[in-house]
């Protein structure tokens, strides 16, 4: 009988560029640190650039210093969405605790333990609400992150200060009924998840982590477009939970 996984970590991998294989290593020697039993699920999301090869041959590098590690991979032939990978992954996920962050780490490693923590005290489902560090270079990221976070919380009446934060951790077994009502497979699935589980009656809760940007990695988000995106999406799926309502 396989052991009992404690944690399971969801990597969505799209175009992940030269920063990857430090923060492969820098997340599994975090998860090491800890005592819980721990699962990395990668989910390739079409990457174009060899995310995929460098994500399997460190894992395999790995095991062979680790034979006990819990490596699984997983792989869409075409790009999805980032919303599409982590719903793959959770799929896949067999911990009690399941969660997902950005690989490159912009919210550092050391930050899954309170989030983890979180949840294991007693709450559905944790988010990690960015506070930015001092980067001239960002601005524009932070202004409009910020601008949605208020909007959202206007306009579909969230609790949650930092809905799409890609740092967010579950309790797996009240999240899975969640997952086949989450119709967006992009950037907008980290509101729709929240925003879900609040509706559905479960305990969401918010923990404080740094945001510190990565200038050396190209990032896939595009700002001003993809916060039109979100706009219409927000304004969408208002009216949908209208509806529903």
């Amino acid at each position: 009988m396989a052991a009992e996984i404690d944690l399971s970590v969801i990597v969505p991998l799209y175009q992940e560029g030269p920063t990857l294989r430090d923060s492969l290593v820098r997340l599994a020697a975090a998860l090491a640190a800890g005592t819980r039993r721990w699962e990395i699920v990668f989910v390739d999301d079409g990457s174009r650039d060899g995310s995929r090869q460098v994500a399997e041959h460190w894992a395999v590098e790995h095991r062979q210093g680790d034979p006990t590690a819990e490596i699984r991979s997983a792989h869409h032939a075409r790009n999805r969405g980032r919303g599409a990978a982590v719903k793959t992954g959770l799929l896949a996920a067999r911990g009690t605790v399941a969660g997902f962050l950005d690989i490159d780490l912009e919210v550092g490693e050391q930050f899954i333990d309170p989030c983890v923590a979180a949840v294991e005290a007693g709450a559905d489902v944790v988010v990690g609400e960015r506070e930015y560090a001092l980067q001239p270079r960002s601005w524009l990221r932070h202004l409009l992150s910020k601008g949605y976070a208020s909007l959202c919380r206007s306009v579909i009446h969230t609790s949650v200060r930092d809905t799409e934060a890609g740092f967010k951790w579950f309790r797996r077994e009240a999240l899975l009924p969640l997952l086949d009502h989450i119709e967006d497979d992009g950037w907008f699935f980290d509101t729709e998840v929240v925003v879900r589980a609040e509706r559905a009656g479960l305990t969401v809760i918010s923990v404080p982590v740094e945001f510190v940007r990565r200038f050396e990695k190209t990032s896939t988000v595009r700002p001003l477009r993809d916060s039109l995106v979100y706009l219409r999406r927000l304004f969408a799926f208002r009216r949908a939970l209208g509806r529903a309502a």
